[in-house]
């Protein structure tokens, strides 16, 4: 008699244990490598962690792997989570979710509690591979961008007021002058390009503002191509022209007019940069958006050198033009004139087309 009691009890508890086990609740948590407010998560997570020990935590790192950020993208669809809203740290529990620090601080507890019991969600995305590259269709993409913005007006007319305040000629050292200043100023644009969007890249990356930044760039692209066009059909209409703005030009000016040496000129490409973005940023920041939607800063590093280097690539033709005496400043200069219009509305064109192409989710 004794021995079936013991069985009884031994088999009550493993029944129990059994349902303990069955009643373990999922959490699903998304966060980011780097991420400060992710961190600040992490403390208070591994103590809930401790306190209920039916708890199944399950973390998604959502920077490095790209197969996470398409479970995080595809929760915030099934929970109706609205662009506005989303990002990282972020916690699914049942049927309730949490977005940000401060409310997983505030209110993560609670959920646990009601949502005792709750299973895992099913995920499509969790067994979609991870891409290995951006792809070809985006290459062409950047290269679209880049060779729209490598032919902003703005970019040519640098270039030319440099070249203006250098050309004497009087021998053969002053081509060479030229050709020495001429390439250090397109280098320190080149310099100051690619650390500007490797910046933006990780800014967009650690705040996972990539998460709607995309369409973002995408409308940016469509109002940009459109002031384009305007310039195009009715130059200076409006009060404004998509180029550097007039009131700094007499600053930006006086700042070119000093580079008359290959290091001073390489600082002075460092600078103008802060002059030009306002003018040339618009497809660049497309570009950006796009990649940090998609891609580590590793896969975008290789993407960011080739679409500076078609960005500046005309900046080089004319300098070597200058140089060898095909191209002339003052020619350059007038056709610049001739054709602004004509380059605007080239601009617009491939910017309104963009744009809608990503608007649309077609790339």
């Amino acid at each position: 008699m004794l021995n079936l009691r013991v069985v009884g009890v031994w088999i009550l508890f493993s029944v129990a244990a059994l349902s303990f086990a069955e009643a373990r609740t999922c959490l699903y948590y998304f966060w980011g490598e780097g991420c400060p407010h992710c961190a600040r998560v992490e403390g208070h997570l591994r103590a809930l962690e401790q306190r209920y020990r039916w708890l199944d935590i399950q973390r998604f790192e959502v920077y490095q792997n790209r197969t996470n950020l398409q479970r995080l993208n595809e929760l915030f669809e099934r929970y109706g989570v609205s662009r506005g809203e989303q990002g990282i740290p972020a916690a699914f529990i049942g049927e309730r979710y949490l977005v940000g620090d401060t409310p997983i601080l505030q209110h993560l507890e609670s959920l646990i509690l009601t949502q005792q019991g709750a299973a895992c969600p099913t995920l499509t995305a969790a067994s979609a591979p991870a891409p290995a590259s951006l792809g070809f269709p985006f290459l062409l993409t950047l290269l679209g961008a880049a060779l729209v913005d490598s032919i902003n007006p703005c970019a040519i007319a640098v270039i030319l007021l440099l070249f203006g305040g250098l050309m004497i000629f009087e021998d053969a050292e002053d081509r060479r002058r030229v050709l020495r200043t001429g390439l250090a100023f397109t280098l320190g644009l080149y310099v100051a390009y690619l650390l500007f969007g490797l910046g933006i890249f990780s800014a967009l990356r650690w705040t996972s503002a990539a998460l709607w930044f995309k369409t973002a760039v995408g409308v940016l692209a469509i109002v940009i191509g459109l002031a384009n066009l305007k310039d195009y059909f009715w130059y200076g209409g409006g009060g404004f022209v998509t180029e550097i703005p007039r009131r700094w030009r007499p600053a930006l000016f006086g700042l070119i007019r000093r580079a008359t040496s290959p290091p001073v000129a390489f600082v002075t490409g460092l600078a103008v940069t802060l002059f030009e973005l306002p003018c040339t940023g618009g497809p660049y920041l497309f570009v950006l958006g796009l990649m940090a939607e998609r891609s580590t800063q590793l896969q975008a590093l290789p993407y960011l050198l080739i679409y500076n280097l078609v960005f500046v690539a005309p900046l080089v033709l004319l300098t070597l033009g200058v140089y060898l005496g095909r191209i002339g400043v003052e020619a350059t200069g007038e056709w610049r004139e001739r054709n602004i219009r004509r380059l605007h509305g080239i601009a617009g064109v491939v910017l309104l087309g963009l744009g809608l192409v990503v608007v649309l989710g077609w790339v």
